[in-house]
């Protein structure tokens, strides 16, 4: 099966050099690697290959990137099998590895790995970024997919984040509404503010503080895109090696422009953004009955945190 990403380009998007939107789209791969992609005859435009980076985009017109046969990026494969039953599959994603093919991406991605480890195919329920860790859990056949995914708005998540800052508060709640950030030039970055159309709600809990850092549990009600990070931000306490909602945007911009480079870590303080999905609650419809599924936190970040705090998390 070839793999191939098409997207149609938005009225938002027209006028845009196609390095530029590929780069700002699909933050795989930096601008530069995007040019050498479309001198490789990798995109299509309209259904023609694409012979020149510097054109600009009109809406309506669609992309095309055949990227199978691209080199992908390296990532970490080391997961662990947290559950296992007839039905289900559920692991302990690393900090850095896809859930899900995209863009670049094919071979390295959770899904595809397990795939080709486990002889059969795999139904994802949910999706972590691929800088967050944490649980995973995926259906073995579609029967399961089905019944679970009908009642997922009901599931009980929490996550572990390391934070910038120490919270006034041990508890505290962010209800801010989650939209597009119309005031970034970063075109998939969202912002809350009061007048976003996503209601949105995270509740926070402080677990310990030291040395300016905080380790949040952190607890969705709704599920909005980058909800945790988003709230975080607007809170004043972003995530600890966010590209995108931390300190500075132009981390981020500097990271599509040229990949992830040694200056961008020393940046960020850490290689990726700080988050851990901890644990998924949820009913199991061939137990008949709730179970939950918890993560150990990863080597990484708790390396990093015993690191700067001086003593074990």
């Amino acid at each position: 099966m070839e793999f191939l990403t098409t997207c149609r380009i938005t009225a938002k998007n027209a006028n845009l050099r196609i390095d530029l939107f590929l780069s700002r789209q699909f933050g795989y791969l930096s601008r530069s690697e995007w040019q050498k992609e479309i001198q490789k005859g990798k995109i299509s435009y309209n259904g023609e290959i694409l012979a020149r980076y510097d054109r600009k985009t009109r809406a309506g017109d669609v992309i095309t990137y055949a990227g199978r046969d691209a080199a992908e990026p390296e990532v970490d494969a080391n997961y662990t099998v947290l559950y296992e039953d007839d039905c289900l599959l559920a692991v302990n994603k690393p900090g850095n590895l896809p859930v899900h093919p995209a863009g670049v991406f094919y071979h390295n991605t959770l899904q595809t790995i397990l795939q080709k480890e486990y002889n059969m195919r795999l139904y994802l329920l949910h999706r972590l970024d691929r800088e967050t860790s944490g649980v995973i859990i995926l259906a073995k056949n579609a029967a399961t997919a089905s019944e679970i995914r009908n009642t997922f708005s009901a599931v009980e998540k929490t996550y572990l984040a390391l934070v910038h800052g120490v919270p006034e508060r041990d508890v505290f709640m962010n209800d801010t509404p989650i939209g597009f950030d119309i005031a970034s030039g970063i075109e998939h970055k969202r912002s809350a503010h009061e007048h976003a159309p996503e209601a949105a709600c995270t509740k926070f809990i402080r677990m310990q503080s030291k040395n300016d850092l905080t380790l949040l549990k952190a607890v969705p009600y709704t599920g909005r895109q980058h909800q945790i990070r988003v709230h975080l931000k607007h809170a004043g306490y972003p995530i600890v090696g966010d590209k995108l909602y931390g300190r500075d945007e132009t981390v981020y911009l500097d990271f599509i422009k040229n990949g992830p480079t040694e200056e961008i870590e020393r940046r960020l303080g850490f290689k990726r953004c700080a988050l851990h999905s901890r644990s998924i609650a949820f009913y199991h419809p061939a137990l008949q009955k709730k179970i939950c599924i918890r993560a150990p936190l990863h080597e990484d970040m708790k390396k990093y945190i015993n690191n700067q705090w001086g003593s074990d998390v």
